[in-house]
């Protein structure tokens, strides 16, 4: 049982609290909401927890720097509009981050949007609350291994109003990543025939001298990384192309990796039964320079 309990911060807060998860991963937990009381039981209120009414992102702090910050703030902001969280404070939010950032020199960062649930049902109540989380973990490493794909028997969900967004709603991504036993594993989602991403990064695979990525149309999220790298491509005149992509299609690419902003492009060695090979990846990395 989480107990909330005050946290002492240099910086001033309206009101602020440690979780204690009992959780070695986790260094830091935080909740900001100017209507929490430490005798309530959070997560009965929060629609978040009982819908995945929310949204969220993750990120890296490298040396007191939020990296790609105005990216992730982008990410809040179009899924609060497309959402409806009206009373949702991006300068709020920001302030916070500065002196958190600061702090903490380096780590993984996740910030959570969610609505508090003021009376029962579905409905979002007409006075609107809006929760933010923020968890502070251990900075990940690079992997010193290169990934494993196999297709998911996991279908994803397919919704073209919630596609590209970054909401609670993950279930089919944890059903697909639960299917895979390794660590260097990572399992494709697809809808039929049509891939469309990893559990937990986007795919993108060279055929014929070209780079592709899935369309994300329909189901899928629109990644900072995959954002990023495909300007960066564009930037530098190398062919890609964002397009519909079945099972066969991806089989038979000469390279393929999988991006998120923790990995950064993870290079895929093999698909399914299939070895690749990595140069493509490697020589596109170092052409492009492009870090996580």
């Amino acid at each position: 049982m989480c107990c909330a309990i005050p946290l002492a911060l240099a910086e001033p807060t309206d009101r602020s609290y440690f979780l204690n998860l009992k959780s070695n991963a986790l260094l830091e937990f935080y909740l900001f909401d100017n209507t929490v009381n430490p005798d309530d039981s959070a997560l009965n209120l929060e629609r978040g927890f009982l819908f995945g009414d929310g949204f969220f992102t993750t990120g890296l702090i490298v040396q007191g720097d939020f990296l790609h910050l105005k990216l992730h703030l982008k990410r809040l902001a179009d899924s609060a509009h497309k959402l409806g969280f009206k009373s949702f404070d991006l300068a709020k939010l920001k302030s916070r981050l500065e002196p958190l950032c600061e702090r903490s020199t380096n780590a993984c960062i996740r910030i959570t949007i969610s609505r508090r649930q003021s009376q029962r049902g579905y409905r979002i109540p007409s006075e609107e609350q809006v929760t933010v989380v923020i968890q502070l973990s251990p900075l990940p490493g690079i992997p010193d291994f290169d990934c494993e794909l196999l297709f998911a028997s996991t279908p994803i969900s397919v919704n073209s109003f919630l596609a590209g967004l970054k909401h609670l709603n993950r279930l089919d991504n944890v059903l697909a990543a639960s299917e895979v036993s390794e660590v260097y594993q990572e399992s494709l989602l697809c809808d039929g025939e049509t891939v469309i991403c990893g559990s937990r990064t986007n795919l993108f695979i060279h055929q014929a001298g070209q780079w592709f990525t899935p369309t994300l149309d329909k189901a899928g999220i629109h990644g900072i990384t995959r954002l990023r790298l495909i300007t960066a491509l564009r930037a530098a005149n190398i062919p890609i192309e964002e397009r519909n992509l079945d099972k066969k299609t991806v089989l038979n690419c000469e390279a393929a990796f999988v991006t998120n902003s923790l990995l950064g492009i993870w290079p895929v060695c093999k698909i399914e039964n299939k070895a690749l090979a990595t140069d493509l990846v490697e020589q596109l990395q170092s052409q492009l320079n492009f870090v996580r």
